[in-house]
């Protein structure tokens, strides 16, 4: 089985050939023992068999998931993941890590299931580190749960004026070997995606980096300390939770703009004229709860929606789920929030470019 990127999310959501297994599977930090990863995997399998047993024959059954029984997935993963995705069916099949928390969740469904990665995707499209010595500056970039070394930059001063006798490197003063660096960075950033950068060094040669750089998404908060002794795991690591903060921070702009949205009559919040907005292509921005379900189908011609008591078989799907499918493949933004708190109890809301296509057209409303 292939490992997959969060780059691949286009290929997910647009694979087919029902069924379509989506098992999620949290690492819970880090901490679980390979044994009781395997024990929750065994788990997950039997909860898929057992929707799977509804629609399709023993026989179909155990010759699909003899693979997935005797796969050792969990031997590609490292300390630092914080869970695993596996996406299985009969034309596509391939594992991701992740390194956001994730709940355990066990989909079977005529598609792949995707709302946990549209969150980690607009949240961790990817972040650049810049460790800084007296010696070298260097420019990493994350993607995709690894982190690649794209520019090391050496003080000049020092490898000139190495002391022969005793090999070692006179106290040469930083500043002039920074900015020199800065600039090439400035040159970079004002080019490339503007991906968050975090500067990690000791205080005095974070303080110069950032006098210096120009980029607005410079971190506040920076790695301090020695970086030369720092393990890579351990820059991401750290990272990761400097991280945090900043995307709940984004996370709250968006709810705003939400929030204004309403206010100008240009979104809507319940379900049925979600679909049939999405259906049409008239969402610009969708917003829906991670951790909330609601079971069924959506017809992704009409929008027409039909809702399940629960996860009866292996066709019913997650209707949230499905409509941010239909929003992300038509080109619209969509925001998965953690709680259902942000947006005063709703679990679904959309701005959409006009109401005209619905029956309350005309009416406002507030939540």
């Amino acid at each position: 089985m292939k490992e997959l990127s969060i780059q691949d999310l286009k290929s997910i959501n647009e694979a087919s050939g029902a069924p379509m297994i989506s098992i999620y599977l949290s690492r819970e930090n880090g901490v679980l023992d390979a044994r009781t990863m395997h024990d929750k995997w065994k788990e997950a399998l039997l909860k898929a068999e057992g929707l799977l047993l509804k629609d399709y024959t023993r026989m179909f059954v155990n010759s699909l998931l003899d693979p997935l029984i005797k796969t050792n997935i969990f031997s590609q993963s490292e300390t630092i993941d914080r869970g695993i995705v596996i996406f299985y069916g009969p034309k596509f099949q391939g594992y991701l890590r992740v390194q956001s928390a994730i709940e355990d969740l066990v989909v079977v469904a005529d598609s792949f299931h995707i709302k946990p990665l549209l969150r980690i995707r607009n949240n961790e499209k990817g972040f650049y580190i810049l460790t800084m010595s007296l010696k070298n500056i260097v420019l990493y970039v994350e993607k995709n749960g690894h982190l690649y070394k794209l520019e090391n930059y050496h003080n000049p001063a020092l490898e000139e004026n190495v002391d022969a006798n005793t090999n070692k490197y006179p106290r040469v003063h930083s500043k002039e070997f920074f900015q020199q660096v800065a600039t090439e960075l400035n040159t970079y950033f004002n080019s490339n995606h503007q991906l968050p950068i975090i500067l990690a060094g000791v205080k005095d040669h974070i303080g110069h980096m950032r006098k210096q750089l120009q980029s607005t998404t410079v971190i506040t908060e920076s790695i301090v300390g020695n970086v030369e002794k720092l393990k890579l795991n351990e820059l991401r690591e750290r990272a990761y939770r400097i991280l945090a903060p900043y995307y709940d921070q984004k996370e709250r702009e968006a709810i705003n703009d939400l929030n204004l949205a309403v206010k100008k009559n240009h979104a809507v919040i319940y379900i049925e004229d979600i679909a049939v907005s999405a259906a049409l292509g008239k969402v610009k921005k969708l917003f829906v709860v991670e951790n909330r379900h609601i079971w069924g189908k959506v017809n992704r011609i009409t929008g027409e929606v039909y809702i399940s008591p629960r996860q009866n078989n292996s066709h019913d799907d997650d209707i949230l789920d499905d409509l941010s499918q239909i929003v992300f493949a038509k080109g619209g933004d969509v925001v998965v929030l953690k709680d259902a708190e942000t947006v005063k109890g709703y679990i679904a809301a959309a701005i959409v470019t006009d109401r005209s296509h619905l029956y309350d057209y005309g009416q406002s409303y507030s939540y």
